[in-house]
């Protein structure tokens, strides 16, 4: 501070005052301009601290939008991925019915046909046999002078070959039946051990696609725990 005592007329005429007058303003100015300077350079700062702020904000939008867009893939993905399941299983059980139906169907052809054919051959044996009879009657007219023990020995003869025909062919039917009935038996403990390794096999892919939902859902909670936070 100049003494107030000097007067301007002092001031002017020394030449050394004037000079720390000038050094002093100098000084100030330099400070002045030093100090917007500094305050330049503080908001430099702030504004690029304000650019890269934003950028980081814009990174992490971006990275949000992108993260959402993987989870509605991964969404849509694991619901495909189920409904194809669903179809191959729905698949699979109506190719297992139609296998049983076409078992059953074979079955029961196989048994018509065996009947059928024994039928036909029963109704062979009785033709032959009514053919023999037939034979037997008119040899019996044509030798009945020969004598009535002669006749009844043929009689007996016949009856006893009838006789044993027709066991021979009950036991025939009676053994073919039986031998039907296991194999159908066996068929069918066949089928039914094809179908219990196939229901294992079906609760055993239920039971991973289970867990393989539960694991993508925990994933896409996780995810949306990130996400919310």
């Amino acid at each position: 501070m100049l003494s107030s005592g000097l007067s301007v007329s002092s001031m002017t005429s020394n030449p050394m005052l004037n000079a720390k007058i000038m050094r002093r303003k100098v000084q100030q100015d330099t400070e002045l301009l030093s100090n917007r300077i500094e305050r330049l350079k503080a908001e430099e700062r702030k504004a690029k601290a304000k650019v890269a702020e934003t950028r980081l904000k814009g990174r992490e939008i971006l990275s949000l939008q992108k993260r959402n867009e993987q989870a509605n893939a991964a969404r849509a993905l694991a619901k495909r991925m189920e409904d194809e399941q669903r179809q191959r299983e729905a698949q699979k059980l109506q190719l297992r019915k139609a296998e049983h139906r076409a078992a059953m169907k074979m079955t029961f052809e196989s048994m018509y046909t065996s009947k059928r054919e024994d039928v036909q051959l029963e109704r062979k044996i009785k033709k032959e046999n009514a053919e023999v009879l037939r034979e037997t009657r008119l040899s019996e007219l044509d030798r009945a002078q020969k004598g009535r023990s002669v006749i009844r020995s043929q009689q007996a003869q016949v009856r006893a070959r009838f006789e044993q025909q027709r066991q021979a062919h009950q036991e025939y039917l009676a053994q073919d039946f039986i031998g039907m009935i296991a194999m159908e038996d066996k068929r069918r403990e066949e089928i039914e051990k094809e179908i219990a390794v196939m229901e294992i096999e079906e609760r055993q892919h239920i039971e991973r696609l289970k867990a393989l939902q539960d694991e993508q859902k925990s994933a896409y909670d996780a995810l949306e725990q990130a996400l919310g936070s």
